[in-house]
């Protein structure tokens, strides 16, 4: 541990009168704790919740990418 880290693990055993072994174990169950009631997002959860709106700047599906292309292409040329 750092500098830091030891004056305060200083202050809580001046605090509580523990020791440190009881206060980095309390510490420990204290995250567990905290990380099993903390709630996971799947990658798919985060990409649901996002805004995409209709599709950005996609002239076409994407299933019909090659012809989109080919129009994209004629429209083009014809000018």
């Amino acid at each position: 541990m750092n500098d830091e880290d030891e004056a305060r693990l200083a202050r809580i055993q001046r605090k509580t009168g523990w020791s440190a072994s009881d206060a980095l174990k309390e510490g420990v169950r204290l995250l567990c704790e905290k990380l099993s009631n903390a709630p996971t997002s799947t990658a798919w959860d985060v990409y649901a919740e996002l805004d995409l709106g209709e599709g950005g700047n996609a002239l076409g599906a994407a299933s019909r990418s090659r012809e989109a292309a080919r129009e994209a292409i004629a429209r083009k040329h014809k000018r």
